[in-house]
């Protein structure tokens, strides 16, 4: 009976030493290694994305392995503790810039019992991280871009102050530097890849469509076809080509740069600069008393596979 009794009070004692012993912040600190070695799995083993009802759709090994920059842990310490629960304060650095978290912590009870120190965050250390792709210039909708090399679903939202033109999808992964690329949307418009940064407690990354060299060339090359167009006679007076030169004797009109300076407008419309030179009434034969007339052509453009076309707006339509 006494060794019994020696026994428990044994086990009680080295219980005891565990519960008073023990520091909270040695299991934010398995937990933060986890996160720093790109480690999902080790890392929801020690905190559970799903008991907070944190979405871990992202919070995986494929995902996290494929980020491009890591935090680096520079302390953590235990700033109060009263009884089961605590609080942890660290401080970490990811792409260039230095943050802070506090961790709330809890022990389970159980680990008395055990001789475990038994203390656990209450929530995973995770970035609400916002990806947006605008598209005013192809008008497709882009519909999915690749976070870390794993597809991402886009939605139209309706947001105030936000145009119609975008997509976006809220997304929550650990804290991490990664990689959103853009589907290939052919020769004429491309989207550029955007690092998401994602440093709590949210983050954005914005994806643009835009238009390729490609696609200015060909506007280019049909806006340079309609300002040789406004200074020929016949099509001088056109209702595309600026009010100024349908006044003119085109034989006193003429080029001087053609068209640059692609500018792009939503609904599928550009515009681009051109000098013209004309000659006022009164101006010599010879070349001189000529005046520079610096105007813009603006126009409509629909692609459809490999084909562009386009429709110069008459100026009484602008």
């Amino acid at each position: 009976m006494g060794a019994v009794v020696l026994a428990v009070g044994g086990y009680l004692t080295a219980a005891a030493l565990v519960s008073n012993s023990s520091d909270p912040s040695e299991a934010v600190r398995s937990y933060l290694a986890a996160i720093a070695e790109g480690d999902a799995s080790t890392a929801a083993q020690i905190v559970d994305p799903d008991a907070s009802g944190t979405d871990a759709t992202y919070l995986t090994d494929d995902v996290f392995g494929a980020a491009t920059e890591r935090i680096e842990v520079v302390s953590v310490t235990t700033t109060t503790r009263e009884g089961d629960t605590a609080e942890v304060t660290t401080v970490m650095e990811l792409a260039s810039q230095t943050f802070t978290h506090t961790f709330t912590m809890t022990r389970d009870a159980a680990a008395y019992w055990l001789l475990q120190s038994g203390w656990r965050p209450d929530a995973p250390l995770t970035v609400e991280a916002t990806v947006t792709v605008r598209d005013s210039i192809s008008l497709t909708g882009v519909e999915q871009v690749d976070l870390a090399g794993t597809a991402l679903e886009l939605v139209v939202k309706e947001v105030p102050g936000v145009s119609a033109d975008s997509r976006s999808e809220p997304v929550q992964v650990y804290p991490a530097v990664y990689e959103v690329t853009g589907p290939d949307l052919g020769e004429y418009f491309a989207v550029a890849p955007e690092e998401l940064a994602a440093i709590p407690p949210t983050a954005t990354a914005e994806l643009s469509v835009a238009a390729t060299e490609a696609l200015q060339t060909a506007l280019l090359d049909a806006a340079s076809v309609q300002a040789d167009a406004c200074v020929e006679p016949g099509t001088s007076v056109d209702a595309v080509c600026p009010l100024l030169l349908r006044q003119q004797d085109p034989s006193t009109t003429g080029v001087i740069q053609a068209p640059y300076n692609v500018t792009f407008r939503t609904d599928h419309r550009f515009m681009v600069d051109v000098i013209f030179w004309y000659r006022p009434e009164g101006g010599t034969s010879s070349g001189t008393g000529t005046t520079d007339y610096t105007t813009d052509l603006i126009g409509t453009y629909t692609v459809d596979g490999d084909d562009v076309t386009v429709e110069f707006i008459p100026w009484d339509e602008l």
